[in-house]
């Protein structure tokens, strides 16, 4: 198999021959340590690819210091190569969104031959385009503490507008990337603390889940598949993204516990992921070798697994091959039925 047909046979619970892999390694990661990064990832190359896309919704904020992104917003960035957080809201005044200038998702003249190019140059990969965060966005444009307070106002119809607007941003994306030959679009939010979702389910069903179904359906209605990331304990609305239409979702299932996610092994794509907060920078190699062996356990049906690692500067070159080699080398169960 190729790359691009490992992962349709995973997302479709068909029997790849490996696990296909997704690698995300923070600037800082590779910093001082460049060439021996780049010799364990040729070793162990991923299975996806990405194409020529200006997103607006890309963060740029990973160089120590200020940075004023497109939005408007105004990062603080403590270490270079980490991301930074936004400590100056454009909308931190709800009078400013009357006349505050939305950036614009347009794309340079040509953008669609180029990526029409880098579709047949990785003809042999499973290209993911990302369509963005609106909820992490409105976070940016509002401030968390403001924004939360907004949500649990019922008189406030700013927020409305807000959310609106945002959503109408990554639809405009979305429409974009599936001119470009794509194979699944990945959105990206992150819902939860470390014990719990950060606003009510109840909220997110009636204030969010709509604009997502809005943004899914389109990618459906193309043919598309549907990749999501979201941070921290999400175990409330698991049932809510697959009926949504989720196919692939990046969570911490470290965080939640495979226990409790288990059930759902067989009805989505569990895209990774290792222990980012304590085994890949604190662990040994022993022990990330074991805890891909135990997710394939509990959440490989015949697919249903995508082997992803998130690492940053804190994880050592023996953790980060650690964590590429077991993805490649464990063996998958025979599965009834297959």
């Amino acid at each position: 198999m190729n790359s691009r047909e490992r992962v349709y046979a995973t997302l479709d619970f068909t029997g790849p021959d490996r696990l296909p892999t997704d690698f995300w390694p923070v600037p800082a990661a590779w910093a001082g340590r460049e060439d021996a990064f780049r010799a364990i990832t040729a070793r162990y190359p991923g299975d996806f690819g990405g194409i020529p896309f200006t997103n607006i919704f890309d963060i740029c904020c990973y160089t120590r210091g200020v940075t004023i992104d497109n939005w408007g917003c105004e990062w603080l960035t403590l270490i270079d190569g980490m991301v930074g957080e936004v400590k100056r809201a454009p909308l931190a005044d709800y009078a400013r969104l009357r006349d505050y200038t939305w950036p614009s998702t347009a794309q340079a003249p040509g953008w669609e031959d180029a990526a029409h190019t880098a579709r047949a140059a990785q003809a042999d990969r499973f290209l993911l385009g990302n369509a963005g965060d609106p909820f992490e966005r409105m976070q940016c444009l509002r401030g968390p503490e403001a924004l939360f307070t907004d949500l649990a106002d019922d008189e406030c119809g700013e927020v409305y507008v807000l959310r609106d607007r945002v959503f109408a941003l990554v639809r405009e994306n979305v429409e974009l990337l599936l001119r470009t030959g794509v194979d699944a679009i990945s959105f990206s939010d992150d819902w939860g603390s470390q014990q719990r979702l950060l606003i009510h389910p109840r909220r997110w069903r009636e204030f969010f889940k709509p604009k997502y179904q809005e943004l899914f359906d389109l990618v459906r209605d193309a043919g598309k598949r549907i990749f999501f990331h979201s941070d921290g304990y999400i175990l409330d609305i698991y049932p809510d993204l697959i009926a949504l239409g989720v196919e692939a979702l990046n969570s911490q299932v470290w965080c939640m516990g495979l226990d409790a996610l288990a059930p759902f092994a067989g009805t989505l794509t569990f895209w990774g992921e290792l222990d980012r907060q304590h085994v890949l920078p604190h662990g040994a190699p022993a022990e990330i070798k074991r805890d891909a062996r135990r997710m394939v356990e509990a959440f490989y049906r015949n697919g249903g697994l995508i082997g992803q690692s998130s690492v940053d500067g804190m994880s050592s070159l023996e953790n980060i091959e650690a964590a590429l080699s077991a993805w490649w080398e464990i063996p998958l169960p025979a599965q009834t039925g297959a």
